[in-house]
């Protein structure tokens, strides 16, 4: 519970599998956003439920800001950003996120239309329903070796802490096997990214008791590229392999969907 506020959450598990598959399948592709295709994609987290909260910039009701979210609602949520820049409108279908970390998966968003230049926002369709700070594999703290105070680290911490101190943590194995997956599609493509930066599970803590730590408790952290180094104030630097490796990882996921489809 935070801050006795109770919170709802609703997961679909019915998709985990197939989800899941395709963590195991692409866990070495963190794939980041393809400039060719002019569709880049980032991930981030808002809390407007206590003090000093903030919205990740942009937001819903921005100029260009297509979603599924009605405004003016209690939000405590994860967060996943798509921008198009690709020449035209695009319809983006079946988008999901699984979480490894308690084999749940969400999947309520329906069909969304961005325009060119527009960005699309998925979030909380109603209060709580993607709160996803909750259910981390370290619960309500990260263990001491990935405090978000610990010298060198990025003030978030767990899962998220920077590649050299959680290489040194004894979590690296742990913390990889649980990265949260999203995947869509959008026309015959399907995409898959990996949130490496752990941003939408808050490090796998329940950050809200970032408190301890001389925060705030809020637990808004802006938007960070997916697949890149996480820090709370957003970033857009993607970790090199990733740049290496999206072609492969994209040939591969839509190799896959055109052979499904032809089933």
């Amino acid at each position: 519970m935070n801050g006795g506020n109770i919170k709802k959450r609703i997961t679909k598990r019915t998709a985990a599998l197939l989800l899941g598959a395709s963590a195991c399948l692409f866990g070495a592709l963190a794939v980041s956003p393809a400039a060719a295709s002019g569709i880049t994609v980032d991930v981030g987290y808002v809390d407007n439920l206590r003090s000093s909260g903030f919205f990740p910039t942009v937001w819903l009701g921005d100029s260009n800001v297509v979603s599924q979210t009605p405004t003016g609602q209690s939000l405590d949520s994860g967060a996943i950003r798509i921008d198009n820049n690709s020449g035209g409108s695009i319809t983006v279908s079946n988008f999901q996120v699984f979480f490894p970390s308690n084999s749940s998966t969400y999947a309520f968003w329906n069909d969304l239309v961005i325009g060119n230049g527009q960005t699309g926002i998925f979030t909380q369709t109603g209060s709580y329903n993607f709160d996803t700070s909750d259910f981390g594999i370290f619960s309500a703290y990260p263990p001491s070796s990935l405090y978000p105070t610990v010298p060198g680290n990025n003030l978030i911490g767990g899962c998220s802490s920077t590649a050299s101190i959680l290489s040194g943590s004894g979590y690296q194995s742990s913390c990889a096997a649980t990265i949260p997956v999203i995947s869509f599609d959008i026309g015959l493509t399907h995409y898959v990214f990996n949130d490496t930066g752990h941003i939408l599970d808050t490090g796998e803590w329940d950050f809200v008791n970032n408190g301890a730590f001389g925060e705030d408790g809020n637990e808004s952290i802006n938007w960070n590229t997916v697949g890149s180094a996480a820090t709370r104030s957003g970033t857009s630097v993607p970790e090199p392999l990733t740049l290496t490796l999206f072609g492969a990882g994209l040939a591969g996921v839509t190799a896959l969907r055109r052979k499904r489809k032809a089933r």
